[in-house]
């Protein structure tokens, strides 16, 4: 019994430090531009076959074009065990107003992707050297918009330190994770009549332990 607690006690710290840690980069999150960032626990990331499969159906225009996106994604079987290695998710959104589709791709494209290589940047020097971030956007868009992706090609990505698949990639049902954390998101598509959507959201995610 002594053994048991000796171990509990010392299993305490190390979770209040994680806690800790993932607060901090909520924080950071939001130096960096998010709107709002929140600590989850990965149990309540969900993931589904159909989010991944939209990417498919309608077939994307990146799909297939780089090794961010599928089919050279993880299988979702795979995802749901890496997602089981890892105890805490900083969810991380920009929402901006109903405006233009300009609007929404800014924050789509840049700001949610470079936010999430950073802060697994800074994870990892803090010791969380597995963590891993997933964007709101493929990498394609915002990195090698009219290239060929290299690392198809066998000479290695030309920005491995920030390219990032994005969520649905990963079959991480972004809607209903979102919703487990207390937001609403609004769909957005070609034809919506952006005037009548309340905010525009893209977010990102990073899992750490």
């Amino acid at each position: 019994m002594e053994t048991r607690d000796r171990r509990a006690a010392q299993i305490a710290p190390a979770e209040v430090k994680l806690r800790e840690d993932a607060e901090r980069y909520c924080a950071r999150a939001m130096q960096l531009g998010a709107t709002d960032a929140k600590v989850i626990r990965t149990e309540d990331v969900i993931i589904d076959e159909r989010a991944r499969a939209k990417c498919h159906f309608p077939t994307c225009s990146h799909y297939n074009t780089n090794l961010n996106c599928p089919p050279y994604t993880p299988a979702v079987d795979e995802v749901r065990t890496l997602l089981s290695r890892y105890r805490y998710a900083v969810l991380l959104k920009i929402d901006v107003a109903s405006g233009t589709m300009e609007d929404f791709n800014r924050a789509n494209r840049s700001v949610i992707m470079n936010a999430v290589w950073k802060l697994e940047s800074e994870a990892f020097y803090d010791g969380h050297y597995l963590a891993v971030g997933f964007g709101g956007v493929g990498c394609k868009d915002i990195f090698c918009p009219t290239q060929e992706c290299q690392a198809l090609t066998g000479k290695g990505c030309r920005h491995p330190f920030k390219a990032r698949p994005n969520m649905h990639a990963m079959a991480i049902d972004v809607f209903a994770t979102a919703a487990r954390a207390g937001w609403t998101l609004y769909p957005v598509g070609t034809s919506c009549d952006l005037a009548t959507i309340p905010s525009l959201s893209s977010i990102g995610i990073l899992l750490i332990d």
